[in-house]
């Protein structure tokens, strides 16, 4: 067994088991990073998209699954601040809190959300984080084993800390001028790639079906084997994407800002592919 395998072979290990009804309704979001609202919030652009969707899915009764990287804790330093600057979009996260339908997986640029006395630091909202979960579907052979795909990254894995001092101090104020982070998988299209493939062996090799989040690139393979899923991000240029469990099928779903025939603008949900049946 490999290096990478025996990583997420230990992140399932405790994993957050949850039972899935016949008619669950889950949707999973993946690397929003709200930030502090400063010119490198990456989650601005696509607020009001990712606020729409979320009046959506509470409104249509869908459990909320966050897939890690929800905030941008390696950039800036308080959770506190993204939670004040940020209060509408915490105030639509609470509610399905306090309904028992939300469940937060930690990715990499928001680890500090595993240390145990996270929650009982912060006001407010406050739920626990997950490192992963395993949704038990009724009736499948294959349940959804779900993380945020950091694992298969060693950089930002086991040297995360060194990655983080790299982000907050020499690629923070480079972007500025144009330089991208050669550390993020989601920026270098190669290091992407690997980060994939070790992800789709995991998922073959073990006979599970995978999703993640981590590279930003939506992913939904083709129906008829297990295989791994990715829910894309909140951060791409022109929207952003999702995936529903619905009866136990998955959808990737994108939001976008639409023209009607009338010329006015409107937030739509479209699907992009699916829904196809887990195996």
């Amino acid at each position: 067994m490999g290096y990478y395998e025996n990583r997420i072979d230990k992140a399932f290990k405790n994993a957050k088991l949850i039972k899935a009804s016949d008619h669950v309704k889950i949707v999973f979001f993946s690397d929003c990073h709200r930030g502090c609202g400063t010119w490198n919030d990456s989650f601005l652009n696509n607020k009001i998209l990712y606020q729409a969707a979320l009046n959506y899915y509470w409104q249509q009764d869908f459990t909320y699954v966050e897939v890690g990287d929800g905030d941008e804790l390696w950039e800036n330093r308080s959770f506190e601040l993204i939670k004040e600057i940020h209060s509408d979009v915490f105030s639509q996260l609470d509610k399905f809190f306090h309904s028992g339908r939300l469940y937060m997986i930690w990715g990499n640029h928001d680890k500090v959300k595993s240390k145990k006395n996270f929650s009982s630091k912060n006001t407010g909202f406050s739920p626990s984080y997950y490192q992963s979960i395993i949704i038990k579907m009724p009736h499948q052979t294959q349940d959804l084993y779900v993380l945020h795909g950091h694992q298969a990254d060693i950089f930002n894995d086991r040297l995360w800390l060194l990655a983080r001092w790299m982000v907050r101090y020499l690629w923070k104020p480079l972007e500025l001028s144009g330089f991208k982070d050669p550390t993020s998988a989601a920026r270098n299209y190669k290091k992407g790639k690997r980060v994939e493939k070790r992800l789709t062996n995991w998922s073959e090799n073990n006979g599970k079906n995978l999703l993640a989040g981590h590279t930003h690139r939506p992913v939904l393979p083709p129906e008829g084997t297990v295989g791994y899923f990715n829910t894309g991000s909140c951060v791409h240029p022109n929207g952003i994407t999702c995936m529903e469990l619905v009866s136990g099928q998955l959808s990737l779903i994108r939001w976008d800002l639409c023209v009607n025939d009338s010329n006015a603008l409107h937030v739509c949900r479209q699907v992009i592919y699916g829904p196809r049946m887990l195996y």
